[in-house]
């Protein structure tokens, strides 16, 4: 009788470790999917904000460049529409 106990005992001990491995196996591969896709998320976020700070930087660089070559007339028409709007 005993030796049945012990035998049942010892399997209940071995199905348990697996389990316990198997659960913190499925954990650790959740955990590292999500610290993955947090990551990737942030990296995306960077290149999107680079890619509008080089936008704007283009835009104003353009926006200058019409300025200083623009004529005083055209300048003094742009200003009273911009002021009229």
């Amino acid at each position: 009788m005993i030796r049945v106990v012990t035998a049942l005992l010892a399997g209940l001990g071995q199905r348990a470790a697996f389990c316990g491995a198997i659960a913190f196996a499925l954990l650790s591969a959740l955990w590292i999917a999500f610290r993955q896709g947090r990551h990737a998320a942030e990296a995306e976020l960077s290149i999107r904000r680079a890619e509008a700070r080089i936008r704007a930087m283009q835009t104003s660089q353009e926006i200058r460049h019409e300025v200083q070559n623009a004529d005083r007339a055209g300048l003094k028409r742009r200003a009273d529409r911009w002021m009229r709007d």
